[in-house]
């Protein structure tokens, strides 16, 4: 177990950076025992960083309406969210929250924090805590034991393990929003919206593209609750660098 870091003994220029390297890891949606770990960091200390973090953002909010124009505010109405999210599902490629934000910000020319922009992707179905609880009902349903053989079997093969949220959102009556998203490299939270029903050809068309980030052999674990899955459907053009593990 790594040894907590003695912040007593650091320069305050060293601290603040790692405040901010800390408090970007917790807008990407980390947790906060997660970013303690990584950063060797009392979780209290993280704690208060960040309250304190979210205070003085919101002091900041307060401060920016007072002499804001008409449209720019960052709470959105449901047609400006329907407008994202549309602009979201014809993005072909794989979306994380800067791209969201980048969006965001072009087509309604306001500046928008990343935590902001994560409250509406949590609204939305896109949310690493909901990849967690997955993860967490998948090794209490194959017993913990059973996973952790697994899981060293895969690092034997040099492999990497993926959990996948497949989700269905209906944000308003007759707004619906179906999106894939995964944790991938460096726990970042990485994640493509639909415009209908998610097929397994999405599917194997998401894990292609995530695989271009990794030399590893993927081993990707999702639920079949949202999504049918049958035999035929592994075969495709990375099938020496991808195995699709599911909670049947």
């Amino acid at each position: 177990m790594k040894k907590i870091k003695d912040l007593r003994k650091i320069p305050s220029e060293e601290l603040q950076k790692i405040k901010d390297k800390a408090m970007k890891l917790r807008d990407d949606g980390i947790s906060n025992k997660e970013v303690a770990q990584k950063l060797n960091l009392d979780p209290s200390v993280l704690s208060r960083w960040y309250s304190k973090y979210l205070k003085n953002f919101r002091k900041q909010q307060e401060l920016l309406k007072k002499g804001r124009k008409e449209g720019t505010h960052t709470k959105f109405t449901i047609n400006q969210e329907k407008i994202i999210i549309e602009m979201l599902q014809e993005h072909k490629g794989l979306l994380d929250k800067e791209f969201v934000q980048k969006i965001i910000e072009e087509q309604f020319k306001i500046g928008i924090p990343l935590t902001t922009v994560g409250d509406y992707l949590k609204k939305w179905g896109v949310n690493s805590s909901l990849i967690k609880k997955f993860e967490n009902e998948f090794v209490e349903k194959i017993g913990i034991d059973n996973f952790q053989s697994t899981k060293q079997e895969i690092m034997r093969r040099d492999g990497i393990i993926i959990w996948i949220t497949i989700m269905n959102y209906e944000i308003e009556k007759g707004i619906n929003i179906f999106s894939i998203s995964t944790r991938a490299a460096k726990n970042k939270l990485i994640f493509k919206f639909y415009r209908n029903q998610i097929q397994p050809l999405d599917l194997i068309e998401f894990i292609n593209q995530i695989a271009t980030s990794f030399n590893k052999h993927l081993y990707v674990i999702f639920s079949t609750k949202s999504i049918e899955f049958v035999d035929s459907n592994y075969r495709f053009e990375n099938k020496k660098k991808i195995t699709f593990i599911n909670d049947a």
